[in-house]
């Protein structure tokens, strides 16, 4: 049997890592998740509380930048820097994989070693997971991965984590609205997803739908400044707060469009998500890596604001949401699918150590 170490364990904040563990439970393979922080090398000295004896031990790791946290103190510089070295004393004894779910550590881009620490965890790994192919290649290019020791994996499925939508009306009612039109920002409410650029063309444009941005936001300076910045605005509700999987699910349910601006970003499970329940979905061209099974007629890709926006705003509203229609697109992101690739990039990594 294989052993996984899923690190850090972020099963919190989104259902991702869970569904891919009990998938790969169902392969045979014993999944373990990384609790907790320790100091000085946080990544070593967890992993070798966690490890189990025999040659068939994984470490998986999926979001790097939670072993060099930003806490804004005198030590984060020693934080950062440390990182190559605490992932290679980590490594020692098992296979590394590393699902790119990111690039860099959202809202710090700009941090001290972000690039060679991101360069670091895909280099030491036997086996990298891209979620797309324009990922695959941006990490061939950006980082000098060889293509040989990079995996394809689509996003699982997140729908599943919420069930199938609820029936149209009953979900508006749910949520105090009628027959107007409904767009939607949704997830976590953090600079880097670009909802100021969107704040303000509801306020220049005032186009004939009601924008909902919806959302806990990450700071609480950043929730007053974007409450401050929607105050007013016709047709648009900013409403802050931990969005339940039963709430998300009404949103889903009873809109007719959703829209993503992030400023950059390598995968999103967001975007995964409202594909799969099929709702008509605006995004930035610029963000190439977000593969979603183009072209389809519920994805609309804008060049620029405001201009190309709002054609492709238009044409989104235009197309009804459709859940039959991304059936096909359900099945290929199939938890039971992910985990046997997944399963087979771990033997890979293995064979490769």
């Amino acid at each position: 049997m294989i052993n996984a170490l899923f690190a850090p364990d972020w099963r919190d904040g989104v259902p991702y890592q869970r569904l891919l563990a009990e998938a790969l439970y169902e392969r045979g393979v014993n999944v373990t998740f990384v609790r907790n922080y320790r100091r000085v090398l946080p990544l070593a000295r967890l992993v070798r509380m966690y490890q189990k004896p025999g040659s068939r031990n994984v470490l998986h790791l999926h979001w790097p930048e939670a072993y060099y946290p930003s806490k804004g103190d005198r030590w984060d510089l020693f934080r950062f820097a440390r990182y190559p070295l605490d992932l290679a004393l980590a490594r020692i004894g098992r296979a590394f994989v590393v699902t790119a779910h990111n690039l860099h550590a959202h809202n710090r881009p700009s941090e001290p070693f972000a690039f060679r620490n991101t360069r670091a965890s895909f280099q030491q790994a036997q086996i990298t997971i891209a979620h797309s192919v324009p990922a695959k290649t941006e990490i061939e290019q950006l980082f000098g991965v060889p293509a040989q020791r990079i995996r394809v994996i689509p996003h699982g499925d997140l729908s599943v984590a919420i069930g199938a939508p609820l029936p149209r009306a009953e979900a508006r009612r749910a949520l105090g609205f009628g027959s107007e039109k409904l767009v939607l920002m949704f997830g976590a409410v953090e600079p880097y997803k670009g909802i100021e650029e969107i704040v303000d063309f509801w306020r220049d444009h005032r186009p004939e739908a009601t924008l909902i941005v919806t959302g806990r936001p990450n700071t609480a300076a950043y929730g007053a400044e974007l409450a401050a910045r929607a105050s007013g605005v016709a047709r648009l509700q900013f409403r802050p707060g931990w969005l339940s999987d039963e709430h998300l699910r009404q949103w889903l349910s009873a809109v007719d469009c959703v829209v993503f601006n992030y400023r950059s970003i390598f995968t999103s499970g967001a975007a995964c998500l409202a594909r799969s329940y099929g709702i008509p979905i605006l995004l930035p061209s610029r963000l190439k890596t977000v593969a979603l099974d183009e072209p389809h007629p519920t994805v609309f890709r804008f060049e620029d604001l405001p201009r190309d926006f709002e054609r492709k705003l238009g044409e989104a509203l235009d197309a009804p949401p459709d859940y039959e229609s991304a059936a096909a697109w359900r099945e290929a992101t199939a938890w039971p699918k992910i985990a046997e690739v997944t399963a087979s990039a771990y033997e890979d990594a293995i064979r490769a150590r």
